[in-house]
């Protein structure tokens, strides 16, 4: 099936009917491939207008041959058109880690990956996604298409100003960015990790749970980790000693573990004494928790992390550029300023100014590290403007939006590795509202630490193991 190019170098494949194992095959052909090729499309999408049916089977063999473009012409793969209960099947389908973008019609398709001239880069388009991470992105890709993106932070939010929806000149809704999404496996509270757990827990759940994750949310330099047990059964001998494992490997980070919610009588007291036993804290609700002394002492500290195997590697420092650039194209393009460099060194961390804010995100995967960004409060103000949808001297929300950048930053700097066939997963950040934190947890470390100043701001991008 030969596509349609819209002039945004937009190809768009129409299939009609069913799209499963036997007709997605025939779908798209190696002619087909070549047409793509031959329109230098930077966007290919399939349109989901004419499909009554479709499964897994058809959008994975779609998908390898999207993929396969994708390499090759370093465009954006999609699908759109679809109605909401397609729009579930594709999370469904690939178990909420969808690894292409989703564009609720072909115009929002063609807003976010097409080409357009100067003169139709005007208007508002109003922004709404429940996950924080997906609406920041979002807006940050619409403004860099250069529209002016007014983000509802919530549902309420957004259908209050969608009544006037002919003061837009795009509405997003219903759909996502997958070039740059990352699998979140927890969300952050403060210098806490929360993780939900469910059913039964028995061996499986040392199959389950992202060791590696873990031990790098450790390096970031996360103290305190709450698994949520409300909808937990009971637990069985295997998944006592799987978390008395966690809990002494976290020991030596200083780290503390907790068990939310676990229903007391259904679990046995010989589990939970031993649990106890390995430092491990239990608690009837997360207010509960949050309310105790000892955590609240943790909340806002740095951890010290060990520091065998801290070194910088070559395969490390070769990929600085990528991250540098990806950050210093999302922070210019957010604030408005040019990034001046005055220096860079491998040395240990070192930072002077005052109101100085902080945040760490670990990558890990072909090659292991993580990558510090630090700024003053004025700088956060104006870089998060677009995220929060004006500036705020709330630190609270300065915080929350300088994860969502750093995420977003992190995201950006996994695509373009991915692409050069160097594949890397990524913690939540890890946010440091004090300088004397962050110095503690990087205290011992060599990194590479590069100084640049945005106007009269200093600004500290610092890589290192």
């Amino acid at each position: 099936m030969r596509p349609v190019i819209k002039k945004q170098r937009v190809a768009v494949f129409y299939p009609q009917g069913f799209l499963d194992g036997n007709s997605a095959s025939e779908l798209i052909t190696i002619p087909d491939m070549q047409a793509v090729k031959a329109s230098n499309a930077v966007v290919v999408v399939v349109s989901m207008k004419r499909v009554v049916f479709f499964n897994k089977n058809g959008i994975q063999i779609i998908l390898d041959a999207l993929s396969k473009l994708q390499k090759e012409m370093k465009l954006t793969i999609g699908f759109c058109d679809y109605n909401k209960q397609q729009y579930e099947a594709f999370f469904k389908y690939f178990n909420k880690d969808v690894p292409f973008s989703l564009f609720k019609t072909l115009d929002i398709a063609m807003l976010f990956g097409g080409v357009h001239k100067e003169e139709e880069k005007e208007g508002n388009v109003l922004v709404w996604h429940e996950d924080p991470t997906q609406r920041s992105m979002q807006a940050i890709e619409v403004y860099d298409r250069g529209f002016t993106p007014v983000v509802a932070q919530t549902e309420e939010d957004f259908l209050a100003r969608r009544k006037d929806e002919k003061l837009f000149y795009a509405v997003v809704e219903m759909s996502y960015l997958g070039l740059m999404a990352n699998r979140i496996a927890a969300k952050t509270r403060g210098n806490c990790v929360i993780y939900y757990l469910k059913g039964f827990l028995d061996g499986s759940v040392t199959e389950q749970f992202d060791v590696l994750y873990h031990q790098n949310c450790l390096k970031v330099g996360f103290q305190l980790f709450m698994f949520d047990a409300t909808r937990v059964s009971s637990l069985n001998i295997h998944a006592a000693n799987f978390f008395s494992r966690l809990s002494t490997a976290g020991a030596e980070y200083g780290a503390l573990i907790a068990i939310v919610g676990l229903d007391m009588e259904k679990t046995p007291k010989a589990f939970v004494e031993e649990l106890e036993d390995a430092g491990i804290m239990f608690f009837e609700n997360e207010s509960d928790f949050f309310a105790d002394e000892t955590v609240q002492s943790m909340s806002g500290g740095g951890a010290a992390v060990k520091k065998e195997k801290n070194k910088l590697t070559k395969a490390m420092v070769a990929k600085l550029p990528v991250f540098v650039d990806a950050t210093l194209d999302t922070l210019e393009m957010m604030t408005g300023m040019e990034a001046v460099k005055e220096g860079m060194n491998v040395r240990a961390f070192e930072a002077s100014a005052e109101r100085l804010m902080g945040s760490s995100i670990a990558f890990y995967g072909d090659i292991d590290g993580r990558i510090t960004l630090v700024m003053p409060r004025e700088l956060v103000k104006k870089a998060c403007a677009l995220l929060i949808g004006e500036e705020s001297d709330d630190t609270e929300i300065l915080a929350d939006a300088l994860s969502e950048l750093v995420n977003i930053i992190a995201g950006k700097s996994k695509t373009h590795l991915q692409e050069n066939r160097t594949h890397i997963n990524i913690t939540l950040p890890r946010n440091y509202l004090e300088l004397e934190d962050l110095k503690q947890t990087l205290q011992g470390i060599q990194g590479v630490q590069v100084d640049f100043r945005f106007g009269d701001y200093p600004f500290i991008f610092y890589l290192s193991p």
